[in-house]
């Protein structure tokens, strides 16, 4: 029988057993001499007979329970504490595990009445049915941070990503706009008002007491794009259509304006009301294309953005933005616009902001009395007026209120380096409609704000370069040559809200737009407003709030002060009477973008999933911006059009013989006065190998650098950045080159760039960027062809002359072979190698890796991550210090052939500019090469086996150089690798 068994028995029981001999501490030892308690050694009716010991043992008992008691006493406080830590944290800020701030969307109202019905155990109706309306719904919205109780399945998040309902949105949008989404808008703000303190030495910003009829409203509708194959026919498409939303960004005027634009202009010039008339589209007629130019001259405080795309992970939306006042710099032709655009800095300079939690003080009520507030009674769309009067307001949503700080610790842990407020919505179709006239009733619906964040501080990256001037110059300082300064990369941080009320980090509006459903048909369902925070730009060149920064001993530039900038009681105006971006769409990812515009969403999900996101899947890829047509800098009169044919020829031999793996074009076609692009051409290669992105943002200065008025090339410095950003998390190295460009390598050694670059990769851990310096080849004389175009005062055509030898030294222009292509036509360098490190530096274009360069410009990596790393050192201007950047050696290496094209105007009267040979005087004006009988071979150098006496070059002294590798190897494989695209190429042509 078991002891369980015994236990329950009634018979008496057995009796004890004899003591055994102790030893020490009293323990009974067992047969095999293990000690035992005395008491488990003692019988029951041992331990009956003796009363004594029974209450020893009850005091035992309890003795050895009182640790446990207390024990279980510290747990359950502990467990209360947790609870109230918890609910104090609710008001407070959510961090992911990445850090990222969640916006404060938990009011203490909601918070209240969810704690009342967890005390009295009520739980409503409508949830426990899982019947949300739409007040309800957004109030689950936004405790769903907090309490993770809401049903993924069940809510509008899982409608955010369904088809059919995507489908019923788009439709009822078409029906009320004739557009599938909503249309991209900005909200113009009156200009910043400053009031007199401390007599009249300090001016502080007013409060922005303005309302919702104070703002301007404009609106950019975008041009339907032609279905393939009936150009009369257009549809609907949606504003994702084109790999993102950049084609529908008002970045700039219609060339029909440059009057306006490029001309002296001055405050009292009548050309500035018109500038401002264009802006807010006054006089624009009824044309469907846009309602007003770019905004940013009317106001200054909204960012020029160039591109917005979410990051890979869904986590963050990625916006690309110039700065509009480096367009025109010369204070004796632009002050009015150097004084107007002065908020354009201001965006990249960070403030601390707060959000208002606890109960205002007597000083900060009379402040709320001051601003606008919504008439709580009013269920009129009252931020847009006349202008979005289909769509009516989120009445359930309640935005928090800011208030700028006085310093980084009086801010929010995601305020203190921000500037913009970033609110996420989408639109739901309400059941029953508009009664009034039968069209569906749509309803937006408040997802949640945040604010922004930066990449790198601004501030601190300028403060950092060597020499570097305030990032606001004054006019006396004349031209900024401070190029970090001309665009740079802002991130709004995606509200976080958790699945199913698991204790997850897993963020599900972000895994949405990571997976690209939110995109149906080319159409989003998720949309952004941007909120710019306004302040007047800080003039010294400290900041704000920067590391290790102290006033100088001359007192020449002293710290900012924001209690004489804008006090310690500045609040913010509600979001609805404030200047904004409005309805900025949501598109998919890069790399979702990547596999194509499939109708079927659960198609996109299955190819690229949040978790693959940051896998890199190329080694080697290059970014290209170019056009179909173009002007070189400082000549609008003189068009080149050979861009098809040259992106051909760079395509071809970068993917298939240089070793690239991917080439990004970024097509600026648009912008030309034809219709024609670079599909044609990029559309031969598959979409794994070439990708284009439509890229119509105009250039908005194109003089030539050292001109009193210098250029300002924006459009390619946001395309660059802006491809850095979208694809450089998906590679390891990146070139940023152009179309006449081409990456050679050198010795015997070097199969090809990537051969090479593979070998620096696993030798050089410290390297990260490489620079290739550059010169300008010439167009070989010997490879031309006497010009046959069309007359000009430069070029007359010779009809009779032959196109033997005679045909070309008489000819007055030379034109280049079409039968030859761009690489051996251009082979031929004015400098031996290595090139002169004096000045050949200045032009060097870099293959560097993305994610240790955070901003590139063009010829320099200006910004790195040395700005995060070590945020206390200077930094050169133009270069990245020893290990982290070094210089190609172009003997061993590899070199950049550059061959930028010389048109036939260039190349008039050749033979009387170019010197023979004998002659003692150096003409700078011959612009065709004459190549000289020694070859570069790298390391070393031979004579040549000259051609035949009928060579053109003959008689003329030599001005470049030809490079062996390129003559024996790289122009016989390009040529052949050319072969397959002849006949598409004459079609492109």
């Amino acid at each position: 029988m078991d002891s369980g068994k015994r236990k329950r028995s009634s018979s008496p029981p057995p009796p004890a057993l004899p003591a055994r001999s102790t030893s020490h501490s009293g323990a009974a030892l067992k047969p095999d001499g293990l000690r035992v308690r005395p008491s488990a050694a003692r019988s029951p009716v041992a331990r009956k007979s003796n009363p004594s010991k029974q209450r020893h043992l009850k005091d035992e008992c309890y003795s050895a329970l009182l640790p446990a008691l207390l024990i279980a006493v510290v747990w359950c406080f502990g467990c209360y504490i947790y609870l109230w830590i918890s609910l104090y944290q609710s008001f407070t800020e959510d961090i992911g595990d990445h850090g990222d701030h969640v916006v404060f969307n938990k009011r203490k109202d909601i918070l209240a009445v969810k704690l009342e019905e967890f005390l009295v155990g009520n739980t409503p109706d409508n949830t426990a049915a899982g019947n949300y309306s739409a007040k309800n719904y957004v109030v689950g919205v936004l405790e769903a941070t907090n309490y993770n109780d809401i049903n993924f399945n069940t809510t509008l998040f899982g409608q955010i990503a369904d088809a059919n309902v995507a489908k019923m949105m788009q439709s009822a949008l078409i029906s009320q706009t004739g557009y599938p989404n909503l249309i991209l808008g900005a909200y113009l703000e009156p200009p910043l008002l400053m009031e007199k303190v401390n007599g009249d030495s300090i001016q502080r910003m007013r409060l922005r007491s303005h309302t919702p009829k104070d703002l301007t409203y404009i609106s950019y509708p975008y041009k339907y794009l032609q279905t393939k194959g009936h150009a009369s026919e257009s549809k609907p498409h949606g504003a994702c259509s084109q790999k993102g939303a950049q084609w529908i960004l008002p970045t700039f005027h219609p060339k029909s304006s440059d009057e306006y634009f490029e001309s002296n202009v001055f405050k009292k010039h009548p050309n500035f009301d018109k500038r401002w008339e264009l802006a807010l589209g006054i006089g624009n007629g009824t044309d469907n294309t846009h309602n007003g130019h770019c905004p940013v001259d009317a106001d200054p405080y909204l960012p020029w953005i160039h591109d917005v795309f979410p990051s890979n992970d869904g986590g963050h939306i990625e916006f690309i933005i110039s700065n509009k006042r480096r367009c025109n710099t010369d204070p004796n032709t632009f002050q009015s616009d150097l004084q107007n655009l002065e908020p354009q800095v201001a965006l990249m300079q960070p403030i601390p902001v707060k959000r208002m939690r606890e109960k205002y003080d007597g000083k900060i009520e009379g402040v709320l009395k001051a601003l606008w507030s919504p008439d709580p009674d009013s269920h009129v769309n009252q931020d847009t007026k006349q202008t979005e009067s289909f769509l009516a307001n989120d009445d359930a949503f309640i935005p928090p209120r800011y208030i700028l700080g006085t310093s980084l610790n009086d801010a929010d842990e995601d305020g203190k380096y921000t500037r913009f407020i970033c609110r996420f919505h989408t639109i739901k179709v309400e059941e029953g409609g508009d009664k009034s006239n039968g069209k569906p009733r749509l309803k937006r619906l408040v997802l949640g704000e945040t604010l922004s964040t930066y990449p790198y501080n601004p501030e601190h990256a300028n403060y950092r370069k060597r020499g570097s001037k305030p990032m606001l110059t004054t006019m006396e300082q004349g031209h900024d040559e401070q190029i970090w300064n001309s665009v740079y990369t802002m991130k709004c941080p995606v509200p976080h809200f958790r699945k199913n009320g698991k204790n997850t980090n897993d963020n599900v509006l972000a895994s949405i737009i990571a997976s690209g459903t939110s995109v149906f048909r080319d159409t989003p369902s998720l949309y952004l407003d941007l909120i710019p925070i306004r302040t007047t730009a800080r003039r010294n060149r400290e900041g704000f709030g920067l590391l290790s920064v102290s006033t100088s001993p001359s007192g020449e530039s002293p710290q900012f002060d924001p209690h004489l900038a804008w006090g310690g009681a500045h609040v913010l105006p509600r979001v609805e009477a404030s200047g904004r971006w409005t309805n900025i769409p949501i598109c998919r990812p890069p790399k979702v973008d990547e596999v194509g515009t499939d109708d079927d969403a659960a198609s996109v999900t299955k190819s690229t999933s949040p978790e693959s996101a940051h896998n890199k899947t190329h080694f080697l890829v290059a970014c290209v911006w170019a056009s179909q047509s173009f002007s070189t800098r400082g000549q609008t009169a003189d068009t080149d059009s050979s861009t098809s044919d040259r992106l051909l020829e760079f395509i071809i031999y970068h993917t298939q013989i240089a070793g690239f793996d991917h080439v990004y074009v970024y097509d600026n076609s648009d912008t030309s006065a034809s219709n024609a692009t670079l599909a044609a051409v990029t559309d031969l290669f598959d979409t794994k190998v070439v990708t284009r992105i439509p890229w119509p943002h105009r250039v908005c200065n194109n003089n030539r650098p050292m001109h009193s008025n210098p250029g300002e090339r924006s459009s390619q410095y946001a395309a660059e950045n802006s491809c850095r950003a979208r694809y450089g998390k998906d590679t390891t190295w990146m070139a940023s080159l152009d179309a006449d460009e081409y990456l050679i390598p050198t010795g015997k050694k070097w199969k090809s760039i990537r051969h090479w670059l593979e070998n620096v990769t696993s030798s050089e851990s410290s390297t990260k960027i490489l620079s290739f310096y550059q010169t300008r080849a010439l167009p070989n004389v010997d490879k031309m062809l006497r010009y046959e175009g069309r007359t000009s005062s430069a070029c007359k055509v010779d009809k009779k002359a032959d196109a033997k030898k005679d045909g070309i030294l008489n000819s007055m222009c030379l034109m280049k072979d079409r039968e030859r292509t761009f690489m051996e036509t251009y082979n031929c360098e004015p400098t031996t190698h290595p090139k002169p490190k004096a000045w050949a530096w200045r032009a060097k274009k870099q293959i560097y890796k993305p994610d240790f360069v955070l901003s590139h410009f063009v010829h320099y990596a200006v910004v790195t991550r040395q700005i995060l790393d070590k945020p206390l050192e200077t930094s050169p201007r133009f270069a990245e210090r020893t290990p982290f950047e070094r210089r190609v050696n172009e003997l061993t290496e590899g070199f950049l052939l550059h061959t930028k094209t010389t048109g036939p105007e260039s190349t008039s009267k050749w033979h009387e500019k170019c010197p023979r040979k004998g002659s003692t005087t150096k003409n700078s004006s011959c612009k065709v090469g004459i190549p000289s009988p020694q070859i570069l071979l790298g390391e070393e150098t031979n004579l040549s086996a000259r051609g035949d006496d009928n060579e053109p070059s003959i008689d003329f002294e030599s001005n470049c150089y030809r490079h062996g590798r390129v003559i024996d190897e790289w122009v016989p494989k390009l040529e052949k690798a050319l072969q397959p695209f002849k006949k598409r190429q004459q079609k492109i042509v």
